[in-house]
């Protein structure tokens, strides 16, 4: 069925909607009353294990419809009739639709401020959508860092009542805590044997636990994914409320900067070790290497910073570098 009132351009013209399938729509229909309640709601959408299986498409359209509802829009008169939703009216928004990309973050640290920047702004029940698709999450350490963030968003950012939708890979990846407990419903997008995009699996509450618990104790992707049963599948279109341009652009940037800072990590801890060693086999004081580093590198560099540099290096990192 066609949702909200936006307008798209297709091949045939412009259009009014866009496609979501019907039991997904009637999920969903139940996110803004939930909200008033003072809860807040995470969404998980997953992509069977894999990447580019359309996981941040299905994202953005369920962002979408949400930020659409909670600006006022409705959709009335439902029907059912031989296996199709229909809808007889659609009541238009009477506040700004915000979902842009304004809305849209790649890592754990954007998420934190980004939550902050939008209650300031715009006030509570904000949709964002964050996006760790090609960011490594099947790495030991990108897990930790989206497990921790999101300890600290729990804990500082349930007063904001945001819809959060966590776009990753692998749902089993994720800590049990946000994969079971926080989160209300899992959209798992998947390609057919034709390797054919644009299919999901949505699990509500229930049956998402049931999947978690009996999936994580099996091996290989697609066991795990067959632990439980979905309570509906469906097709979703290409179609995407934002210019895809734009945001594979902003995707790229997130990725290249995440490299830059994996990289400014490891230059900041060979420096940290040169400064421990330069002391330890000169005996020069912290002042002495302060003054002879700030003349090679034309820039002042504290005595402070030289102590701050050799507290970084441990016992057991030095040894190693020995």
């Amino acid at each position: 069925m066609l949702v909200t009132d936006i307008k798209r351009k297709t091949k045939n013209g412009i259009k009014t909607g866009f496609y979501m399938q019907g039991y997904l729509k009637r999920n969903l229909d139940g996110v803004p009353e939930f909200l008033k309640k003072e809860w807040d709601v995470v969404g998980i959408i997953s992509g069977h294990g894999k990447v580019g299986t359309g996981k941040s498409t299905m994202a953005l359209n369920v962002a979408y419809y949400l930020a659409w509802m909670l600006a006022g829009g409705k959709m009335i008169d439902e029907e059912y009739e031989k296996g199709k939703f229909r809808v007889k009216e659609i009541i238009s928004p009477k506040k700004p639709i915000r979902f842009g990309m304004e809305n849209i973050v790649f890592t754990p640290e954007d998420l934190m401020k980004k939550a902050e920047t939008l209650y300031k702004k715009y006030g509570p029940n904000q949709v964002i959508v964050y996006d760790e698709g090609k960011s490594g999450l099947d790495s030991a350490n990108a897990m930790m860092s989206i497990n921790k963030a999101m300890v600290e968003f729990m804990q500082r950012c349930r007063v904001y009542h945001h819809i959060i939708l966590i776009v990753l890979p692998n749902f089993f990846k994720l800590h049990e805590d946000y994969a079971v407990a926080r989160s209300l419903f899992l959209i798992d997008v998947y390609a057919d044997k034709e390797f054919n995009r644009g299919f999901f699996s949505f699990y509500n509450e229930l049956q998402k636990e049931k999947l978690y618990y009996f999936g994580k104790r099996l091996i290989g992707v697609r066991a795990r994914y067959a632990a439980a049963k979905h309570n509906f599948w469906g097709k979703f279109t290409k179609w995407m409320p934002v210019d895809k341009d734009e945001y594979d652009k902003a995707k790229m940037k997130a990725i290249k900067d995440l490299s830059m800072t994996k990289h400014d990590v490891k230059y900041k801890i060979q420096r940290d070790a040169a400064i421990y060693l330069t002391q330890k086999y000169s005996n020069m004081p912290s002042d002495k290497i302060s003054k002879e580093l700030s003349a090679v590198c034309g820039e002042k560099i504290s005595p402070r910073s030289i102590r701050y540099a050799i507290s970084n290096i441990t016992k057991e990192k030095s040894s190693e570098i020995e």
